[in-house]
C-alpha cells in the first residue's frame, strides 16, 4: 500500500477507496481546467481530490510540507527542553 492513498484519507476523513479513486481520477486528468466527476464536488470528497490533485501536480512542496509538519513540533521541543531544564536547576536544584 502507497503512502499517498493513506495520507489523502486520513487528511480528508475519507475511506481509502474513495482516496485511491480521487487519486486516479486526479492522476489521469489531462487538461488542467477539465471538470471534476460529480462524487468530488462537495464535501469530503471535494477534500481528497483536490487534496489529489495537489499531490499529482506538486509532490515534492506536499512531502516537504508534511515533514516540515512533523519536524516543527521537534524544533519546538528542542528549544523548550533546555529553558525547562534550566528552570528545574534553579528551582530544585538549591
Amino acid at each position: 500500500m502507497s503512502l499517498t492513498p493513506f495520507l489523502i484519507a486520513k487528511l480528508s476523513r475519507v475511506d481509502l477507496d474513495l482516496a485511491q479513486r480521487a487519486l486516479s481520477t486526479a492522476r489521469a486528468q489531462d487538461v488542467m481546467d477539465e471538470s471534476r466527476p460529480a462524487e468530488f464536488t462537495r464535501g469530503a470528497g471535494a477534500r481528497a481530490y483536490g487534496m489529489a490533485l495537489f499531490i499529482s501536480r506538486r509532490p515534492a512542496h506536499f512531502y516537504l510540507g508534511m515533514f516540515g509538519l512533523i519536524l516543527f513540533p521537534l524544533y519546538m521541543m528542542s528549544r523548550l527542553l533546555p529553558v525547562l531544564i534550566e528552570w528545574g536547576a534553579h528551582a530544585y536544584g538549591r
